[in-house]
């Protein structure tokens, strides 16, 4: 199944390697998804996705843990290590944008500066 990002982020294999993306996404006559695969599709896409969710009950956690003074280290280098993720990919973003006006402005200087004015 196709998603809007496949466009711009395309899913290379090199030779036997096989899939090596994950997709969480519920299937239809799969036996392991419990409950409604309607309501999963629109909690997803309406609500909150898995990783928003999670972050919301990680965020719970540590206020539990702050008030009862239980230490949850894995729990804390949890939230850690998704921090760094999510800082990373905005590094990676920001540079990936930087680029992508240096070449506008190699390739088209008049849109280059249009677009610097919005």
């Amino acid at each position: 199944m196709l998603n809007p990002f496949d466009i711009w982020s395309p899913t290379f294999h090199a030779p036997f390697s096989g899939d090596v993306t994950q997709e969480i996404t519920p299937r239809l006559f799969s036996p392991e998804i419990k409950g409604s695969l309607d309501i999963e599709n629109r909690v997803q896409t309406e609500v909150a996705s898995y990783g928003k969710q999670l972050g919301k009950i990680l965020e719970a956690l540590v206020v539990l843990s702050e008030k009862t003074d239980t230490p949850l280290p894995e729990i804390n280098a949890l939230i850690d290590g998704v921090e760094e993720v999510k800082s990373n990919a905005k590094d990676v973003l920001r540079e990936e944008a930087v680029a992508a006006l240096a070449r506008l402005k190699r390739a088209d200087p008049e849109a280059h500066a249009a677009l610097l004015t919005l």
